[in-house]
């Protein structure tokens, strides 16, 4: 006799073993891209800067139309995922970012870059934020905030690697080299992608007459699994409702905590976009010597490697919402000690290390936390218009900040800089004080841990 099996049950009582495995290496590559290309032009900057004579200001035009195309693609390809699946939309997203940055290889002009770096944005704008539904969907209950961090590792450890490729390709390809790379390995992914990565059973229950399909993934996550013809597969915790998927992120009681969590993307986004585009020439200006500063901002991605892991197994533990509350007043602190320390290394190398921590892992468990508290059919979208907003309005960042380091003291423009954090930890304790999980998710607030 035909069943219909839950299918959030199925998957938050697996284990994690090969199946998971595989979600969070496909997912952690695509964070990869995402890190390789944020630090990317910064790394390439100081030889672009001799190559075309551009100033300061002129990159950091150039800085922020990149975070504008990534903030476009969230808005117009996220709700895509919805409505045609998760796969197809990476895997589009993915191509389009490898053509682009290969296309960045031939650029001569300011002008060009200016044109060309909102559109190589727009390619990963919704592969990002995709990465994060993607893993939470397949993973287990008691793993899941270890596992999405695991997965989301893979953006500081790209950021990293591109300064360090950078230092050994310069020499010999100039600063087309970065890209040249950064061209390449996203396409070759895309292969992967289409090859391993399964579609969402959560995306695929949404979907008429896919039940053959969703048992044939269920079974690869858990062999022992057994389905007789003819079996359903629902989300019964979740209503099915119709309407533009936007404007739902606001119905039901969801308009104040949307607006909450974009209020905290753009605390992330402004404050990511700012220091990893600045934090080298600002080092620079302490005092340090060029390479030394190159140097001491990778320990901001060494740095964000430590904080998403062990803000992971936090989280799992006191929840998503106290944990970014942490990271907040912590980034605060380290941001602010940046411009009061002085010339020292070692306090500024601890700094630089505590502010990366701090940031990028809140950044990964803002994503983590906002999968959980939508329903399926709106998950991508919300996701990716959140990070949408904090990237169009943070995108701003780099532009004033490279006017406040021209402008004001150093210790001043960093205590500037560490507000957004004070704003971030406000709008995150809100949140959690009114518990404004949707009453539509009857396990949302036990997945978020409040």
């Amino acid at each position: 006799m035909a069943k219909t099996h839950d299918l959030a049950e199925i998957i938050g009582t697996q284990r994690f073993g090969a199946f998971q495995l595989r979600i969070v290496i496909l997912c952690g590559l695509v964070q990869f891209l995402d890190g390789f290309d944020t630090q990317a032009l910064a790394y390439a900057a100081p030889a672009l800067r001799e190559a075309w004579h551009v100033t300061p200001p002129q990159l950091g035009l150039a800085f922020s139309f990149g975070a504008y195309g990534t903030g476009i693609g969230s808005v117009l390809l996220s709700p895509l995922a919805d409505i045609f699946g998760r796969k197809r939309v990476v895997i589009g997203a993915v191509i389009l970012f490898g053509l682009l940055t290969l296309a960045t290889v031939a650029l001569t002009s300011i002008d060009q870059l200016l044109i060309l770096r909102p559109l190589t944005g727009f390619g990963l704008g919704a592969a990002l934020p995709l990465t994060f539904v993607i893993a939470n969907e397949f993973a287990p209950a008691r793993f899941r905030a270890r596992m999405v961090a695991i997965m989301a590792c893979g953006f500081a450890i790209g950021a990293a690697c591109g300064g360090l490729l950078q230092s050994v390709m310069a020499p010999a390809f100039g600063w087309q080299g970065i890209f040249l790379i950064g061209g390449i390995v996203p396409l070759l992914l895309a292969v992967a992608l289409a090859l391993f990565l399964p579609e969402s059973v959560r995306f695929l229950a949404t979907r008429p007459g896919t039940s053959d399909r969703i048992a044939r993934i269920l079974k690869q996550m858990n062999p022992a699994l057994a389905f007789s013809p003819g079996d359903e597969f629902a989300l019964p915790a979740e209503s099915k409702k119709t309407g533009l998927r936007p404007a739902r992120l606001f119905a039901d009681g969801r308009a104040v905590m949307t607006m909450l969590l974009w209020i905290t993307y753009l605390v992330c986004l402004i404050s990511l976009n700012t220091l990893n585009n600045w934090l080298p020439e600002a080092l620079s200006m302490l005092g340090l010597a060029r390479d030394e500063a190159v140097r001491t901002t990778t320990l901001f991605q060494f740095g964000g490697i430590a904080g998403v892991l062990l803000f992971g197994i936090a989280a799992d533990r006191i929840g998503y919402a106290r944990v970014l509350v942490l990271a907040f007043l912590g980034l605060a602190v380290f941001v602010a000690a940046i411009g009061s320390i002085g010339p020292s290394t070692a306090l500024l190398a601890l700094a630089v290390a505590g502010t990366g921590f701090c940031l990028v892992g809140a950044n990964n468990m803002l994503n983590a936390y906002t999968a959980t508290l939508y329903p399926t059919d709106i998950r991508s979208t919300a996701v990716g218009w959140g990070g949408s907003f904090g990237r169009f309005v943070g995108g701003l960042g780099p532009f004033f900040g490279g006017i406040l380091l021209h402008e004001m003291p150093l210790n001043t423009v960093f205590f500037i800089f560490a507000v957004p954090a004070l704003c971030g930890a406000l709008a995150v304790l809100a949140l959690q004080r009114l518990r404004l999980t949707p009453p539509q998710l009857f396990s949302a607030k036990a997945e978020a841990g409040i």
